[in-house]
């Protein structure tokens, strides 16, 4: 995914990029800022901090944080085939409750939890709204369900089982921090700050050169669709920073 960033940026002749990743998209843009300092000069990083790479083993973190008698989502992602056969039965079901359940508009007790019981499924924790949120449309949910029915989800599952992989090729970056110029915001009801308790402070262990670090209040998961004039005003006065 690195070599794709790069392939991109040299195609459009640019010497130089900064790079705005979300979620699973803040790993592709901390790895590349890493790998090739000399591509890019900035990074922010919506919901995930970046967190060096340990000595853990990915797998040997999940049961610590599991116990007994919980899944720990990741985890529980792992078999071929389980998380497909829940998602892939009502694609529009699964679109709304993962948008919905980890965004701020889902209650407590309505919202996507890391861990689950191990007699449950992911989905099975998370209501459906009465009413969507006004950042989300039948339209959006016609498009995600309409498009993951047609190629599964069995693609984005897959970068959950190929943890360990990169985990196991990349002994190389043990420790190593971030030094561009970078910025990190998450929502105040995020699952990643739910998941990771001490996010703002791996902030400070690793992006060294973090130019702002910011929860907004209310938000969730989604920033960038829950509270879009917030997050570019945030990515605006990064860039005229840099």
């Amino acid at each position: 995914m690195v070599g794709d960033i790069v392939g991109l940026v040299n195609s459009l002749g640019v010497n130089d990029a900064i790079l705005v990743g979300h979620d699973w998209g803040a790993p592709v843009a901390w790895h590349s800022a890493l790998l090739r300092p000399d591509l890019f000069r900035g990074c922010a990083l919506l919901s995930v901090p970046y967190v060096p790479r340990g000595v853990v083993r990915p797998s040997a973190m999940w049961k610590m944080i599991e116990g007994e008698d919980k899944w720990f989502y990741q985890h529980y992602f792992q078999e071929p085939g389980r998380a497909e056969a829940d998602f892939e039965a009502d694609p529009r079901k699964t679109m709304t409750k993962a948008l919905y359940g980890a965004s701020g508009d889902a209650p407590p007790g309505a919202r996507f939890e890391h861990l689950f019981p191990r007699d449950k499924r992911p989905l099975d924790m998370i209501r459906e709204p009465e009413q969507l949120p006004a950042w989300l449309t039948q339209a959006d949910l016609d498009f995600f369900a309409g498009e993951f029915k047609r190629s599964g989800f069995r693609g984005g599952l897959n970068w959950y089982r190929n943890i360990e992989r990169n985990w196991e090729l990349t002994a190389f970056l043990d420790g190593a921090k971030l030094r561009q110029p970078s910025m990190f915001a998450a929502g105040e009801h995020d699952l990643v700050l739910r998941m990771v308790p001490d996010a703002l402070s791996l902030v400070d262990l690793g992006m060294v050169e973090c130019r702002s670090k910011t929860v907004i209040p209310g938000a969730g998961h989604w920033l960038q669709q829950e509270r879009p004039h917030e997050i570019n005003d945030l990515l605006i006065a990064f860039l005229k920073g840099l």
